[in-house]
């Protein structure tokens, strides 16, 4: 079997910058508890390792005891959960991703304006649950379906989720521009997003199948991969190599990508599995 890689795949630079943070916070406090608020990233993996060695996820700021020390997730939080960390006297380490601190600062200028701020995203997400904390008026439209529903004021602004598909953040700003010409349109899709997006789509060129490795709960992973599905060759979502599928044998160039929080590690075991068979 050949195993073709995409050009770009793995660990983006956010994630990378946030692991190296956690990695960093617990040598300087050895067997001290390390709070995460949220998973750091969207990776079973990484989580449960981190796990092992003392780090506990955090769903509010009741699940952390005052003066304990925290790192914000990749992803960010609202700013109302920061101030309550604060006010519990609680260290923060702040690792979230720069994208998605450019995005934030992008809300809080236009939101101060008076705009309603749009973002094209899924309201579930924790960016977008971090950047709707910072505005004053704010709706999430992740269809267009949705899109077509909203009424956008005059003075209104679209930005998108950083790890959105172009192809949809294009399709909910054509909708809005018919309905407010004025639009402010901020493109703040991340370039790692549409790189890795790019990437899957010449590999799916070069090969009979592809295998896209990343959490089931990443949304960029989740986008490779329907990108390599819609492109008509069998293609899977896998998150270990116990994952592989027995038919992979069918196929004689398989395709390797995966999501910006996938680990190297995982990426090389895929690989070395597949090249003995």
């Amino acid at each position: 079997m050949k195993v073709i890689r995409a050009e770009k795949m793995g660990f983006c630079m956010g994630v990378k910058r946030a692991v190296q943070l956690v990695e960093r916070t617990l040598g300087e406090n050895p067997g001290e508890k390390l709070y995460t608020i949220g998973p750091i990233i969207h990776n079973r993996q990484v989580i449960d390792d981190l796990a092992k060695r003392g780090v506990i996820i955090a769903d509010s700021s009741d699940d952390i005891p005052e003066g304990s020390t925290a790192v914000i997730r990749a992803h960010g939080i609202p700013v109302s959960l920061q101030r309550e960390l604060e006010n519990k006297k609680i260290l923060l380490k702040d690792g979230t991703c720069p994208n998605v601190i450019a995005s934030r600062k992008l809300v809080e200028k236009y939101s101060s304006s008076g705009y309603k701020i749009y973002i094209a995203g899924d309201e579930n997400h924790g960016e977008i649950k971090c950047l709707a904390g910072s505005a004053l008026n704010c709706e999430v439209l992740l269809s267009s379906e949705q899109a077509a529903a909203a009424s956008p004021p005059e003075k209104s602004i679209l930005i998108s989720q950083t790890t959105l598909k172009q192809e949809e953040f294009d399709s909910i700003c054509a909708i809005l521009k018919t309905v407010n010409p004025k639009l402010i349109i901020k493109n703040t899709i991340c370039r790692a997003t549409e790189l890795r997006q790019k990437a899957v789509s010449d590999l799916v060129i070069e090969t009979d199948a592809v295998i896209v490795i990343g959490g089931k709960n990443s949304a960029n992973t989740q986008r490779l991969y329907y990108t390599a599905r819609n492109s008509g060759i069998p293609s899977w979502h896998i998150e270990t190599v116990n994952d592989i599928p027995e038919e992979i044998v069918r196929y004689g160039t398989v395709g390797i990508t995966a999501g910006a929080s996938t680990p190297d590690y995982i990426i090389d075991e895929v690989e070395s599995y597949l090249l003995r068979l």
